[in-house]
């Protein structure tokens, strides 16, 4: 095997590109590995759920604990009371937009196809470079995760905005 190796370096390449993708995918399971623990540690901590009981919660009763900890200690959110449906908008945000692109026909997602006519399709890399380029690089409509620029929101700047874009 490793003679093989010394003498193809195509062969090598290969293995060191698998290597690098599997490395990737490492990190990115560690990285949301974390984040899933920080929403547990969320959960167990902050709306005293026990550890036990988190798989037994209903929606409701957590959408419930998390109204009554903004009441009782504000969170990130700048609005002082929260409802249920600004709590699904902040969970839905970014998806809620591409819903919305999509169905005003700003995102070019709708093709014709023969004896099937239009339908949309979504590739996962188009759906990544979007998400990249509308909402979390440089030129993204948020300048946080739940806050949209201040420049987006004026009508007037929105077509040199979208120049610039």
């Amino acid at each position: 095997c490793p003679r093989r190796l010394r003498g193809s370096g195509w062969l090598l390449f290969l293995l060191v590109l698998a290597g690098a993708v599997w490395l990737c995918r490492l990190v990115t399971a560690l990285r949301r590995l974390v984040g899933y623990w920080e929403i547990r540690s969320f959960y167990i901590r902050a709306l005293g759920i026990p550890a036990e009981e988190l798989c037994n919660h209903s929606w409701q009763s957590v959408q419930a604990r998390l109204l009554a900890l903004q009441r009782r200690q504000p969170l990130c959110v700048p609005r002082r009371e929260l409802t249920e449906l600004d709590i699904h908008h902040r969970i839905l945000r970014f998806r809620n937009y591409t819903v919305a692109m999509v169905n005003k026909s700003l995102l070019p997602v709708r093709f014709r196809l023969p004896l099937l006519g239009p339908v949309v399709f979504l590739t996962r890399g188009l759906q990544f470079n979007l998400e990249l380029l509308l909402f979390r690089g440089p030129a993204a409509l948020f300048q946080n995760t739940w806050s949209l620029r201040p420049q987006v929101k004026r009508a007037g700047a929105r077509r040199a905005l979208a120049r610039a874009l």
